[in-house]
C-alpha cells in the first residue's frame, strides 16, 4: 500500500465516541435480609415430616414384599 492510500483511509476513519460512565461499575449497596426463624423452623419441620413419611413407606414396602414372597414360596 502506498502512503496516499493509508492517509486517505486514516482521514475517513472516525474514532467512535465511548461513554466512559457506562464502563464504570456501580457499587450496589447490599441490604441485609431479615430472617424469620418461625418460617425456617416451619420449613424444617415440614421437610422432616416428609423424610419420616418416605422412610416409613420404604420400610413398609420392604416388609410387605418379603411377606408376599414368603407367602408365595411357602
Amino acid at each position: 500500500m502506498s502512503n496516499e492510500s493509508l492517509n486517505r483511509t486514516s482521514k475517513n476513519f472516525e474514532t467512535p465516541t465511548i461513554n466512559l460512565d457506562v464502563l464504570k461499575h456501580k457499587k450496589e449497596i447490599q441490604k441485609s435480609r431479615k430472617v424469620c426463624f418461625n418460617k425456617l423452623s416451619h420449613k424444617l419441620h415440614i421437610s422432616q415430616k416428609k423424610d419420616k413419611l418416605r422412610n416409613t413407606v420404604i420400610i413398609c414396602s420392604v416388609f410387605l414384599s418379603i411377606g408376599l414372597l414368603g407367602f408365595i414360596v411357602g
